[in-house]
């Protein structure tokens, strides 16, 4: 079986999409509510041109592409990074690093170089109190697409326009998203699921910009891992029976619940192969690509065998509460983190009568190795 062949149809014009495509917009939220008393109650979104879309346009099937990674053009003081002023500390020694003084919307080329080399390095960065989020679409793509292709998922929400955003809106007064979430209703004891994202692709995402637009004043975090220092952690001689070995990915299952709901599948179902270890293409680190999610098994391991070395190094990433981190949001808060380092989980710990407005742009990067 070829885990890499994709059928490819062709994109319709702007027009055709237009004029073919039926979407779903959110509408409850954009006025505030008023009661039988005549008295205005809770505010509608503050960003309503943010507000998702399920459009059920086809998308060509991703093919590899040669990518350079920008982080290999980066200084190694990150001078353009870290320009006059500006101050940067380290969240926990192992990953993470929170940067002020530095508004992401301009840097020039130079400067997000460096930021690629940093992400690469320390997995994730955090910026407060940014512009990014009012700079308006066009520029966020802008700068987003220095680090390469810019991914669309194949069945969530975007903002009208801009499939290459996907949003990540939760409010429980909205009637229509109710079809594909049911704010704060988790159907685990605990909302954590590790994983990186879409890992499924040929090239799966790098460089990673999660912004975010309105955030509960407490709870609805993200958090991280790295998987580069979880590989560190393991023994030379177990380290040794990794090498070599292949993780089958693939998005099947995510395509066809989207379908049943009636949503979107943009793409066509992928199953790919890539290696349980990997090497980053700029620092060189060994990183431990096992994750929840897309990866379903060990290539050649009979089932049994595969759970048992899966759930092990899951529990790894896990319970390796020294090599994680988490990040709660703000209103101007942007994450930038490189998904090849790191694995994540969102957090839905928040009340329920509350709202989470944030966008992920994500950049694909090179095919693992």
């Amino acid at each position: 079986m070829s885990y890499t062949t994709t059928t490819v149809e062709h994109l319709p014009s702007k027009e055709e999409i237009t004029t073919r495509v039926s979407r779903l917009r959110l509408v409850g939220d954009h006025e505030p509510e008023v009661h039988n008393n005549g008295e205005e109650q809770r505010p509608g979104p503050k960003y309503p041109a943010y507000l998702p879309v399920w459009d059920k346009t086809k998308f060509p099937d991703w093919e590899e592409v040669p990518y350079v990674d920008p982080g290999s053009r980066a200084t190694s003081d990150k001078r353009n990074l870290f320009l006059p002023g500006s101050t940067h500390r380290q969240i926990t020694p192992a990953i993470g690093e929170e940067i002020e003084g530095v508004q992401l919307s301009q840097l020039d080329s130079k400067g997000l170089d460096d930021l690629a080399l940093l992400a690469a390095e320390r997995g994730l960065l955090v910026f407060r109190k940014q512009d990014f989020k009012d700079i308006g679409p066009e520029k966020q793509l802008e700068i987003v697409r220095h680090f390469g292709r810019l991914h669309i998922h194949p069945t969530m929400g975007h903002p009208e326009g801009y499939p290459e955003m996907h949003v990540v809106y939760r409010d429980p007064k909205d009637s229509t998203i109710s079809r594909y979430v049911k704010p704060n209703e988790v159907q685990k004891i605990s909302s954590v699921s590790w994983h990186a994202d879409h890992v499924a692709e040929i090239q799966p995402p790098g460089i990673t910009f999660f912004f975010a637009l309105e955030a509960p004043p407490a709870g609805g975090d993200t958090i991280f891992a790295s998987a580069t220092e979880a590989y560190n952690r393991l023994s030379d001689e177990f380290k040794k029976r990794l090498e070599g070995l292949l993780v089958v990915h693939t998005n099947k299952d995510m395509l066809a619940h989207s379908e049943a709901s009636g949503g979107p599948v943009r793409f066509s179902p992928k199953e790919t192969l890539h290696p349980l270890v990997r090497t980053h293409p700029v620092t060189g680190e060994k990183i431990l690509a096992i994750h929840g999610g897309h990866a379903t098994r060990i290539y050649g391991y009979k089932q049994e065998e595969s759970d048992y070395l899966f759930n092990f190094l899951l529990d790894v990433l896990a319970k390796g509460h020294d090599f994680q981190t988490r990040v709660h949001y703000e209103e101007g808060t942007v994450a930038v983190w490189d998904n090849r380092t790191v694995i994540h989980s969102a957090l839905y710990d928040f009340k329920g009568d509350e709202r989470r407005h944030v966008v992920r742009i994500a950049a694909m990067a090179d095919k693992p190795k």
